[in-house]
């Protein structure tokens, strides 16, 4: 005997492991009909596949088999756990409902097909917009469940664009009866009764696993869990036309442990977006404790966004190593009065953002409401400790906005290590507290490379543009408190480097700036005095 057949023969002895002949015989995806395997010591445990072909599926793009499939998870479920199989075609279904311990695999060249008829998707009782109320349940709706996955290199695909169109008519039917954006009923007659389903929409679920797939022709949201826990997005790619309605990438909402990595989004709106509900109330849910890296967005609105729906308060994000090519906005932290709460302990760090149609980092605290001063109540929100960095952006409308409210700041925001290559505007700044830009490179062609009004404990360091425009500074404050620029360098052609406009503003200092370049190192404006210069070298 060989020294191989020797060793082969000693590690199965060693292993002790029997193996019914008949399991050799039966195909990989067999099914409920394949043979058991058998563990020396153990009894005989049940079959984990459960191809949804042996249920009666049909693979002809043609035939409802929602049934089949569904029977398939249940058996699955039932049995304790397992995987569900879809092999290469096309499955004609509607709403699928997973169970706790169940893989719902879909093969290389196989595609779950959305039902287009309406009548084939019952209710539940979900969120849509921050709001619960009745929609329709989804393509794959997750309640209360544990242990699921939804993986394979399959598609899933939504029939998208009759749901688009039915959604546009009832828009307009709901502005022709003069019902507000966020009231829950459609007038009658309307196309659309209940909001549209998602791809995968999930509540109250723990240890979620999606991999893999590809998502294309949503209805609305792709991907959207809620109140869910320890949550794992890997390597899924998502389509959707540019213009397709809130046709959102990832949307986890008020959700704790979620990981989000290798994904290419390329949507109608945010490609993946944080949210918690919609409007505050004591005990709302936060979204909590998410990572976002090593993602490709293409198209949409922003690559990653925080808000509009923030009421149960977003905290300890980190979105990493991503690319931005065509999206509308980049980083996009959206809030507003009446949802309260706190975004806090956000870092974003190592992105490359390109061809922008609006603002690269966008952090604002007015998605709605009237620009005056406000009370401030338990519905006012706040936003601190925000930390952007090392990013390239060529190519926007505006390198960023950090806006907080009148009647309330946003506080700790720095910007560290960015630069702008091309942007029509620069950086617009106000109503902040502590403020920090350092080693900052920003271009713009028709406004200040930075401007800041109505901020305190402003800080900026090692901050330049190194195209000046003739008619404008480079760095402009009005009513700034407690302000220090330092090692800043006037590129050659600049003007004017800094313009104090107003007499509201005190206690600037500037310290080792390198200003020779500027025909004019400060201007003062608008009854700016030179008094407010503590301290100028």
């Amino acid at each position: 005997m060989s020294q191989r057949r020797k060793f082969i023969q000693h590690l199965a002895t060693g292993l002790a492991v029997a193996v019914p002949a008949a399991a050799f015989a039966a195909s990989p995806f067999g099914g409920a009909t394949s043979a058991p395997r058998t563990v020396k010591g153990q009894k005989s445990t049940p079959n984990y596949i459960f191809n949804v072909v042996d249920y009666g599926a049909v693979p002809d793009g043609k035939t409802l088999s929602t049934k089949a499939i569904q029977n398939a998870v249940d058996d699955c479920g039932k049995a304790g756990g397992g995987k569900v199989l879809v092999t290469p075609g096309v499955f004609l279904s509607g709403p699928i409902f997973l169970r706790s311990n169940v893989e719902f695999e879909i093969l290389a060249g196989a595609t779950i097909l959305a039902s287009p008829n309406f009548d084939d998707y019952p209710t539940i009782q979900g969120r849509w917009e921050g709001n619960d109320r009745t929609i329709f349940a989804s393509l794959f709706t997750g309640l209360d469940l544990e242990n699921i996955s939804i993986t394979g290199r399959g598609t899933i695909d939504g029939q998208g664009p009759i749901w688009w169109e039915a959604n546009r008519k009832t828009n307009q039917l709901r502005k022709q009866a003069g019902i507000t954006e966020r009231e829950p009923e459609n007038p009658p007659g309307s196309p659309l009764k209940w909001p549209r389903p998602r791809m995968i929409n999930l509540y109250r679920c723990k240890n979620i696993l999606v991999s893999g797939i590809t998502v294309r022709q949503s209805p609305s949201w792709n991907v959207h869990p809620v109140l869910c826990e320890n949550i794992n997005i890997d390597g899924i790619t998502i389509l959707n036309p540019n213009r397709a309605p809130n046709t959102d990438g990832i949307d986890p909402e008020s959700c704790k442990d979620v990981r989000i990595s290798n994904c290419y989004i390329s949507t109608g709106d945010d490609c993946i977006i944080l949210k918690s509900g919609y409007r505050y109330r004591e005990g709302g849910v936060p979204t909590e404790n998410v990572t976002i890296t090593n993602c490709v967005f293409k198209d949409g609105w922003a690559g990653v966004g925080i808000g509009s729906e923030t009421a149960g308060g977003i905290r300890n994000v980190v979105a990493s190593n991503c690319v931005c090519i065509g999206t509308r906005m980049g980083f996009y932290l959206k809030t507003a009065r009446g949802r309260g709460n706190v975004i806090e302990n956000v870092s974003v760090s190592n992105w490359i953002m390109r061809d922008l149609s609006r603002t690269a980092l966008y952090i604002s605290m007015f998605y709605s409401g009237e620009r005056r001063l406000m009370p401030v109540n338990e519905f006012t929100p706040t936003i601190r400790n925000i930390h952007l960095s090392d990013i390239v952006v060529d190519g926007a409308q505006r390198a960023g906005l950090v806006e907080g409210l009148p009647e309330r700041a946003i506080e700790d925001v720095s910007i560290r290590n960015v630069t702008v290559t091309s942007a029509k505007q620069g950086f617009v700044c106000s109503s902040a507290n502590g403020l920090r830009f350092e080693n900052v490179s920003a271009n713009a062609e028709e406004t200040p490379a930075l401007g800041a009004t109505n901020v305190r404990e402003l800080e900026i360091s090692r901050f330049t543009s190194k195209k000046p425009h003739p008619q404008q500074p480079v760095i402009q404050l009005s009513g700034v408190e407690d302000a220090v620029l330092q090692s800043c360098t006037a590129a050659p052609g600049t003007v004017t480097f800094l313009e104090i406009t107003g007499n509201n503003n005190q206690g600037i200092t500037l310290f080792s700036n390198r200003l020779a370049k500027s025909s004019k190192s400060v201007a003062f404006t608008n009854g700016a005095s030179e008094a407010v210069l503590e301290k100028l070298t």
